[in-house]
């Protein structure tokens, strides 16, 4: 399946983005501004001091850890700043271009659904972070025997979800304030991941929300990929405080390990919109080289460019599939 960045970044959302983060960031930037934040000297996932200074975005510093790969806020944004973000127009604005752009990004979806169900076809599933229920969609038209919990910090996505699927659960909180007296046979997090601060709380979180054996699916950016390694920092999805956290395989695999997660497979399943996005930079010729610019202008060559990105696992955006350890 061939998607193209302009079918799931609108026009509109590329005209006005910047401008509405600059606009959102300003703000942020004034809530706690009295309090000094203390800066990470060590990875917050491979816990290495080996971290050097990578980028400042929206007024907010992110560094790399150069063992494990991790792009990370140094320091982290408050949580006062975080649910001011996830409230305000800028996330308004980004549910209006979800919309835009709807039908294109269910066909996303729908192979991530084929994914699901060959480990279960039944019982039941937690997504959290469902924005305005695209997921839920996809899901719908699969004529799926799932029983849905949507979980989300945004109100104004919660109500655009209720609007489009009464028949789903809604809860309108951080993933942090469900409690555990519901388990899960599955958990889905579709670009979700990126934008929490503190992993091991949500790997934690998420085994004690899961089923022994539970499935845990995720999907979020992958910094070990053509896409990434390309536009560096230049990277259309450094986007703070909205993306805090940017993961490859090395520091997925370490997560996983440590909350008794086991991994199953993953899968880079859309390298047409590394390729799209990548020619659409302003700086193509010297990201991509001479060469392969004028050779990825070749329909033949694309398509198998396509294939190896996807087999080789180096698209820029990764699904992830785990399990939970029967340890209860």
């Amino acid at each position: 399946m061939s998607i193209k960045f302009d079918d799931i970044h609108t026009k509109k959302k590329q005209l006005l983005l910047d401008e509405m983060m600059h606009k959102i960031t300003n703000e942020i930037h004034q809530i706690d501004s009295g309090k000094k934040k203390n800066k990470s000297k060590s990875c917050p996932i491979c816990e290495h001091p080996n971290i050097v200074f990578f980028t400042k975005k929206y007024g907010f510093d992110i560094d790399k850890c150069n063992t494990c790969g991790l792009l990370f806020c140094n320091p982290y944004p408050s949580d006062k700043q975080v649910h001011y973000y996830y409230n305000s127009a800028m996330k308004r604005f980004e549910n209006e271009f979800f919309m835009e752009s709807f039908e294109n990004r269910v066909q996303i979806f729908l192979p991530r659904i084929g994914i699901i169900n060959k480990y279960k076809t039944e019982g039941s599933l937690l997504d959290i972070g469902s924005s305005v229920g695209i997921f839920i969609e996809a899901l719908k038209r699969t004529k799926h025997n799932l029983n849905v919990t949507c979980c989300d910090i945004s109100e104004d996505a919660c109500l655009k979800l209720k609007n489009k699927h009464p028949e789903v659960t809604i809860i309108n909180l951080d993933y942090k304030q469900i409690g555990y007296s519901e388990k899960y046979d599955i958990i889905t997090m579709w670009d979700t991941v990126e934008h929490i601060i503190d992993l091991h709380e949500l790997f934690h979180s998420i085994t004690n929300l899961l089923n022994d054996e539970g499935l845990f699916l995720f999907s979020t950016p992958n910094t070990n990929s053509f896409e990434w390694i390309t536009a560096g920092i230049n990277h259309v999805q450094l986007l703070p405080p909205g993306h805090v956290n940017l993961l490859n395989i090395t520091n997925i695999e370490i997560l996983l390990e440590q909350h008794d997660l086991d991994l199953l497979d993953t899968f880079t399943l859309n390298p047409s919109l590394d390729i799209d996005y990548t020619l659409k930079s302003p700086n193509q010729k010297n990201d991509l080289g001479i060469f392969l610019h004028k050779m990825l202008m070749d329909s033949s060559f694309r398509s198998s460019f396509e294939t190896l990105l996807k087999d080789q696992k180096l698209a820029g955006n990764i699904v992830v599939v785990a399990q939970r350890k029967n340890t209860r």
